[in-house]
């Protein structure tokens, strides 16, 4: 199962986290993985193209594949609406696949 993690503070976002795999088909026709994949390696890139130096970035591949994000300036408007855009996608696919994916958001 792919699980994320969102950590908000007053509806901003601080962190999220990305791990696991969604083992919903063979490997290489994993349709609910490749979209989580590629969900956030767009958003991995249009972090550090449209907001360089907002949030770490760290993307750990092969079996331990983990997508780590944490935001430096949960101010920066940028940086919070494309991690807005990856969570209403991420929760598009959990609607139609909640055997594959969960998200959890926490208020800290």
């Amino acid at each position: 199962m792919i699980r994320v993690s969102i950590s908000l503070s007053a509806s901003r976002i601080l962190s999220m986290n990305v791990t696991g795999h969604a083992k919903s088909a063979k490997r290489g026709q994993d349709l609910v993985c490749a979209s989580v994949s590629s969900i956030t390696t767009g958003a991995l890139n249009a972090l550090d193209r449209f907001t360089p130096g907002v949030c770490d970035l760290q993307l750990h591949e092969g079996d331990d594949a983990r997508i780590d994000i944490q935001v430096r300036d949960i101010a920066n408007n940028d940086a919070q609406l494309i991690l807005q855009t990856v969570i209403t996608q991420l929760e598009t696919i959990e609607n139609q696949y909640s055997k594959y994916i969960h998200i959890a958001k926490q208020e800290v």
